[in-house]
């Protein structure tokens, strides 16, 4: 595999419902500058894949992404998980069977690594339909097969993301996992020039969504946790919603940077990063105030 991150077959380890893909480069140059980022809400971890910093910490309360993540990091697991996934074939029985075993079990060993979970979610992920990761019926749903020449065809698209973990492996080797609460982790996210944190919570409305969902409490009590970082970099990633305006308001201590991101059937739809401070883009660097 190349080491450019743009040949990469796949720009997700899972493909996660309302993942960042098409505004990672983005999020990457907002970032720059900060030798440690901490990423508490990881989902499919796009975004990861185009932060350039020395060290990264990666958390999700989900444990069956950061387990495959775990386990892609490693070599002796990432070998033994890759010679599963080549040898299976791309049938119903298959991906019913680890929908099966991922609704009944959780990874056993979340401290090193459960090669076992990892292959049974990433089965799912990946023979399934396609930005159903991280939802309530992720473990549910048909094997997505085409029948006529139009579009992609989905044995190809998991055949690539099979491909894709050993670029993914040389990614997730420069992190560090966690599985806890996002509040838990932004309360260990040092408020120094040097930290990044950025923040791809639920989304209003649409995150109801999700396996783990967001209130407006949560929402409320996330923007007063994240005012309170007067050094660090912090960015986030939203849609447009009446709620975000409220807490996040633009000029104030904000800076709102409109982006154009993409729905789960590849059409444009309005986004926004909101940094703590000037835009980066062009280069322009951020001192903390």
């Amino acid at each position: 595999m190349p080491d450019d991150k743009d040949s990469m077959p796949v720009r997700a380890l899972a493909p996660w419902f309302g993942a960042g893909r098409t505004i990672a480069p983005l999020v990457a140059e907002e970032l720059a500058g900060c030798k440690w980022v901490g990423v508490p809400f990881a989902g499919g971890m796009s975004e990861v894949a185009a932060i350039d910093a020395r060290s990264i910490a990666v958390n999700d309360l989900h444990r069956h992404v950061i387990n495959l993540a775990r386990v892609v990091a490693d070599g002796a697991m990432r070998r033994e998980l890759l010679k599963r996934l080549t040898r299976v074939p791309f049938h119903p029985e298959i991906l019913s069977e680890s929908q099966g075993w991922c609704r009944d079990n959780a990874p056993a060993c979340m401290d090193h690594g459960d090669p076992l979970a990892a292959y049974h979610y990433f089965v799912c992920c990946w023979m399934g339909r396609s930005h159903k990761a991280g939802c309530r019926d992720e473990f549910s749903g048909s094997l997505s097969t085409r029948w006529n020449a139009n579009g992609g065809d989905s044995n190809t698209r998991y055949r690539s993301a099979v491909r894709g973990l050993v670029e993914w492996g040389r990614i997730m080797r420069r992190c560090s996992f966690t599985s806890m609460d996002a509040f838990e982790f932004l309360q260990n996210c040092p408020d120094t020039r040097e930290t990044g944190i950025y923040i791809d919570a639920p989304w209003p409305d649409d995150g109801a969504k999700y396996r783990h969902g967001f209130t407006e409490a949560d929402h409320r009590r996330l923007a007063a946790c994240l005012a309170e970082f007067s050094r660090a970099r912090v960015v986030i990633r939203f849609g447009d919603h009446p709620l975000i305006r409220e807490l996040y308001p633009d000029g104030v201590r904000w800076t709102w940077i409109p982006v154009e991101g993409r729905t789960q059937t590849n059409q444009a739809k309005p986004e926004v990063l909101i940094v703590n401070g000037p835009s980066r883009a062009g280069g322009g660097m951020f001192d903390g105030r």
